[in-house]
């Protein structure tokens, strides 16, 4: 009897001490930022970030969870709003966003952009494509690329669509993928073993007007077997509803808040997709919509969002346990390994491969690259365009280059790296054709101009077919083409002072190279 009565109250214990940490709990922290709905709500390192929405969109608010303060991060380019904010790489990402506030027809953004929370830097990336543009999607990362599903073309309009499409950052490749077995707007999009999964949602401005029909299904995409599929009809979330947050915790997917016509929703259901159930859980404290969770530590956090009678809300609530975990926000070293690369060549390379590596070291953030271009020779390529791409946290990006003419005396090039918008890296490309490896080209000492410096005219101890002059930087300059005996005048009183290189071709079909000083 005394044995059964101690196992009744360690149970009854557990059961109390689950119920509780499984709860809602208001937090009472300093309310000193933006109500806002439709918004962004992610954690960037040590920090939540918050920012878009309805209400001041372009304010980013951030918290410290460890001082319990709110502060200002800034402010975004644009007015997000209707979007599901991503970290990766240490950046928070907009991808799938409206870009203002005009409702009913609120435009979709152009372009992807990211926000570095360790020097609070808004940065543009690539233009996405024109028909792919949509607002009030879900974007969730695997595989270290981007999947970005349904969404919106025109606001509340009517513009609900089915698209899938991935885009990778390490190369920029936009993909348009098979499209979702529905359309939907108004829904968050989380993966779960190697799935994603698509869960509540609405068409806005369908049949029923703005709010409605909305969407029971859940539809899941395998990226392992790259197709769609949707559960089970018996399987669709319980209580119908858009503009919800959904997260995974504790194995089993979140569904939180939302509104359907008529309701404002403090529901909070989850579904297990190894039992393939749902379940409900502990209301929220609050109800409210057009907002997004944080999971951190070992509980669920939410702020803001719309509440009854359209009030907006701060009254922020953590689910579980208030022990969010993260590491401080560093923003990283973008280098290349030299700034000045030297080389030499020989006349019957014909080209010449050039390596430039780039590293991103000592942080926590990526880095974008906007453009990578050549300036001040035409004779170097890129084998191929680095534009558009992030450098991850830890990584590299090989820049391959070739120089195609290796028979001027020096060839030089800028190797320009514009990153994270508006910063550069200049690399000085330095090639110099190497006589002394050259089979063709004599020694210098072997051919003598005179008078040398000089002032007009010069000549050649020997009888030539070709004399081609280049500047210091291989640019040809002037070229005399024909039968030169020895003495001839060449004459070059045109050219600047400075110091020219002349490549010489004697009659016997040898070729010479030796420096020429004007005055």
């Amino acid at each position: 009897m005394k044995r059964s009565l101690i196992l009744f109250t360690a149970l009854l214990f557990f059961y109390s001490y689950n119920v509780f940490s499984q709860s809602w709990t208001e937090k009472s922290e300093d309310e000193t930022y933006t109500a806002r709905h439709e918004f962004g709500f992610v954690q960037a390192g040590d920090k939540f970030i918050l920012f878009g929405g309805r209400e001041s969109p372009q304010v980013l608010d951030v918290y410290d969870y460890t001082t319990d303060t709110w502060s200002n991060g800034g402010m975004a380019p644009i007015e997000f709003n209707h979007f599901q904010a991503i970290i990766y790489e240490g950046l928070v990402w907009v991808i799938g966003s409206f870009k203002d506030n005009d409702f009913p027809i609120e435009e979709p953004a152009d372009y992807i952009y990211m926000y570095n929370p360790a020097n609070e830097q808004w940065i543009q990336g690539m233009e996405i494509p024109a028909s792919r543009k949509r607002g009030s999607a879900g974007l969730v990362v695997y595989n270290n690329k981007f999947y970005l599903v349904a969404g919106n073309t025109i606001g509340h309009d009517g513009g609900y669509v089915s698209y899938f499409d991935e885009f990778d950052p390490a190369t920029g490749v936009w993909t348009q993928l098979t499209n979702a077995p529905r359309t939907r707007d108004h829904f968050h999009a989380v993966t779960f073993n190697d799935k994603l999964y698509a869960i509540g949602g609405r068409l806005s401005g369908g049949t029923g007007g703005v709010f409605e029909p909305l969407v029971p299904e859940v539809d899941v995409y395998d990226f392992t077997t790259e197709m769609w599929s949707t559960l089970d009809a018996s399987k669709n979330i319980p209580t119908t509803r858009a503009g919800l947050a959904v997260v995974v915790f504790d194995d089993e997917i979140y569904a939180i808040g939302g509104e359907s016509p008529g309701s404002l929703h403090d529901d909070v259901e989850a579904y297990d997709p190894v039992l393939n159930s749902w379940s409900t859980k502990n209301s929220l404290n609050y109800a409210r919509h057009g907002i997004q969770a944080i999971v951190s530590g070992d509980g669920i956090h939410i702020t803001c969002g719309s509440h009854y009678s359209g009030e907006i809300i701060r009254n922020y609530e953590y689910y579980g346990t208030d022990n969010p975990q993260g590491s401080p926000n560093v923003n990283s070293t973008f280098e290349a390994d030299e700034t000045t690369k030297s080389f030499t060549y020989t006349e019957l390379e014909g080209s010449v491969p050039v390596q430039v590596n780039l590293s991103n070291s000592l942080g926590t953030t990526g880095t974008y690259i906007d453009m990578i271009e050549l300036t001040g020779s035409t004779d170097y390529t890129l084998v191929q365009s680095y534009d558009n791409r992030l450098v991850g946290v830890g990584g590299n990006l090989m820049v391959n280059i070739t120089l195609n003419d290796t028979t001027k005396p020096t060839n030089n090039a800028t190797l320009v790296i514009t990153y994270n918008n508006s910063s550069t890296i200049n690399v000085l490309l330095e090639g110099t054709l190497d006589t002394g490896l050259s089979t063709e080209t004599e020694n210098l000492n072997h051919i003598k101009l005179y008078p040398n410096p000089v002032k007009n005219s010069f000549s050649v101890y020997k009888n030539i077919t070709d004399l081609t002059i280049y500047d210091i930087t291989g640019k040809l300059i002037k070229e005399f083409n024909g039968n030169f005996t020895r003495n001839y005048l060449f004459n070059i009183s045109n050219l600047p002072r400075g110091i020219y290189f002349t490549k010489i071709k004697d009659e016997n079909g040898r070729h010479f190279i030796t420096k020429l000083v004007k005055h």
